[in-house]
């Protein structure tokens, strides 16, 4: 993120946790946290700090040299949630959880009384348990599905970013 910060002569960094945010970058990871509030610093000042110039930018080969000891400048995803995940998260809801405990309920009563014999009495119950498994797997076939329909469109959007490269204005793409 400093990085980018730099290229752009109008721009202020964002400010950077080390701990959080620079994982893969131990260097920049250690000029940001020997800088106190980057986001309050002007321009000039972390032009000094990182030993960049705001007119000419990086050159191709510091900008090479950067991207192969830090790595890409992204954030890391979080794991795609599985679909049994998505159905186990389903069943924590509140409403949920007192159906299930309603449940329960009618099929430990019915399970006591004097009808404890017939399979109908426990009718209630059990209804009750399908039509909450038959909803949790929807949902969670729903949310999988959206997620991955929001993947696609983020792939389909890329966005561009303007850098200074060899005192030249370069227009990069960012991934997604």
């Amino acid at each position: 993120l400093a990085q980018a910060a730099l290229d752009r002569p109008s721009a202020r960094a964002p400010a950077l946790h080390p701990l959080k945010q620079c994982g893969r970058a131990p260097v920049l990871c250690t000029m940001v946290a020997d800088l106190q509030d980057p986001d309050q610093k002007t321009p000039e000042e972390l032009e000094k700090h990182f030993n960049t110039n705001l007119a000419t930018g990086l050159t191709s080969t510091q900008a090479q040299e950067y991207l192969a000891r830090d790595g890409p400048n992204e954030l890391e995803k979080p794991p795609k949630p599985t679909l049994l995940m998505l159905f186990v998260l389903q069943l924590t809801g509140f409403v949920i959880v007192l159906l299930i405990i309603a449940a329960a309920a009618s099929i430990t009563v019915n399970g006591t009384g004097p009808s404890k014999e017939d399979p109908l009495s426990y009718t209630t119950g059990m209804a009750i348990f399908v039509i909450v498994v038959i909803n949790a797997g929807i949902a969670a076939w729903t949310e999988h599905k959206a997620g991955d329909a929001l993947e696609a469109l983020s792939k389909m959007t890329q966005a561009t970013i303007y850098v200074v490269r060899d005192g030249q204005e370069v227009k990069t793409e960012v991934p997604a």
